[in-house]
């Protein structure tokens, strides 16, 4: 062969390979829609991309104080979390997998250990012929982390573990996920149409509809990112997980919290850069890398903080909630806000059905404790059995109709003053307790009033002196 044609060769293969591998994954991913197992295809990817983030610091919810003595903090618990995950990814892959290629493998299995080989494969062929198709991508990784699953099974049980070790499962989780290349292009390409597509019409249309085409990739960039963020916290939301999978989305709050910081520094360095400061789309971005943050750092450095060292499941669960529940009401709201600059009179409740519904419900809870609060200062200021039991009435309302709209972690509390409230049949000493709850309520009051989503909701007249300042 001509050396010129040598060159040329050599020099097109890294491209027909990268377009292979493309070809692949598209090929891949159409056929596991068909099949319907998209949804395990995106979970596992969510999971392979948690690893590569879990084991950065600066993801993790750790404290102050342990963030700085890093070398002699215990990590056992974050590698059983790890553990977890590794298993479910095992789960992921056989399912995915078909039930024919599963028996397949495993008779291939037993025939190379129980049969000697007289020839083999030059290694490198053989490496090319492992990894060229997703069946077999799968089938390593599957066995590469139950071996893992194996080793920490064992590591978790020490009486401590070092950060060093906790790195050095980090970096072998990340070669045993990258020898594919084919598993490496499903984490490094983000975004597929089996999964990211903007089905909700009245936002792909308002996409559509902007007229600068730079502008409209940008736009169509960052509702895609804030879509794929709601996606992951699907997997984090705490009623449809068992006390023992709580703890576990650590790993998936660590990468959504990496990947919300990435969106905004493209926000920051690309999309802000060179705008007209004055136009309201630059307003909104800016707000975005201003505002997003704070509510990240309220999920990873309060709400999360030791999560994985916490043993009471009611509290792991409330933090979850809090957590949940702050970094949807932010996406959500995000994206509202986005649409809303180019078209003004839309609604939330057209993009999420919930949205609507949700600011319903937190007008409701608010006005229900104004007025609680109001029947509480009506019987501290008279003191007699009508008033007693309009209150106790009111309060018994509030528990059959709007405790679910309270934050999990503050059901207890109000659960201890209604028992209590209930069985006083003293009215000097239901004085006393009426007095604790009123100081209970106000503060619950304060909190609901502080959710965004009640921002510029107008306040029951009626009830609006009940809580002066608010």
């Amino acid at each position: 062969m001509p050396r010129e044609a040598r060159d040329e060769h050599s020099r097109s293969a890294p491209e027909l390979r990268s377009e292979l591998l493309r070809t692949q994954l598209r090929r891949w991913t159409d056929e596991v829609e068909t099949t319907g197992r998209a949804g395990e295809l995106f979970e596992l990817e969510m999971w392979l991309r948690s690893f590569e983030r879990f084991f950065r610091i600066g993801n993790q919810p750790l404290s102050e104080r342990e963030a700085r003595a890093l070398a002699l903090r215990n990590w056992s618990e974050e590698l059983r979390l790890v553990d977890h995950a590794l298993m479910r990814v095992v789960h992921l892959c056989s399912s995915i997998l078909t039930e024919e290629h599963v028996d397949l493998t495993r008779f291939d299995r037993y025939i190379e250990t129980s049969l000697a080989r007289d020839e083999a494969l030059d290694p490198y062929i053989e490496k090319l012929v492992r990894h060229t198709t997703p069946e077999s991508a799968l089938e390593l990784l599957r066995e590469s982390f139950e071996d893992l699953h194996v080793l920490l099974l064992d590591l978790v049980q020490l009486s401590r573990l070092p950060y060093a070790t906790f790195t050095a499962v980090g970096k072998l989780i990340y070669r045993e996920v990258r020898r594919s290349d084919l598993l490496a292009l499903l984490i490094d390409k983000k975004f597929k149409p089996v999964h990211d597509r903007i089905r909700n019409p009245t936002v792909a249309a308002l996409i559509l509809g902007i007229r600068d085409p730079f502008e409209r990739r940008q736009a169509a960039k960052v509702f895609l990112e804030f879509f794929r963020l709601l996606h992951y916290l699907e997997y984090t939301d705490p009623q449809r997980l068992g006390d023992e999978e709580l703890r576990d989305t650590v790993l998936l709050f660590s990468l959504i919290t990496s990947e919300a910081r990435l969106l905004l520094s493209y926000v920051e360095k690309r999309v802000l850069r060179g705008r007209d400061v004055e136009q309201p789309l630059y307003s909104l971005y800016d707000s975005f890398v201003y505002c997003v943050p704070l509510e990240l750092k309220k999920v990873i450095n309060t709400e999360l903080t030791d999560i994985s060292v916490a043993r009471h499941s009611e509290n792991v669960r409330t933090r979850v909630e809090n957590s949940h529940g702050i970094l949807k009401d932010c996406f959500q709201q995000s994206i509202v806000q986005l649409a809303q600059v180019f078209e003004p009179r839309l609604e939330g409740g057209r993009i999420f059905p919930d949205f609507t519904a949700k600011r319903e419900q937190s007008i409701h809870l608010r006005d229900a404790l104004a007025g609680m609060i109001k029947a509480v200062r009506e019987f501290q200021l008279r003191k007699d059995e009508p008033t007693a039991e309009r209150m106790k009435n009111r309060i018994s309302e509030f528990y059959d109709h709007q405790i679910k709209y309270l934050m999990y972690r503050d059901w207890s509390g109000f659960e201890l003053f209604y028992i209590e409230i209930l069985k006083c049949g003293s009215l000097t000493a239901l004085a006393q307790i009426a007095h604790r709850f009123e100081t209970f309520l106000v503060t619950l009051f304060r909190e609901v009033q502080k959710r965004s989503i009640l921002q510029g909701a107008p306040v029951n007249a009626e009830l609006a002196d009940v809580v002066p300042g608010v």
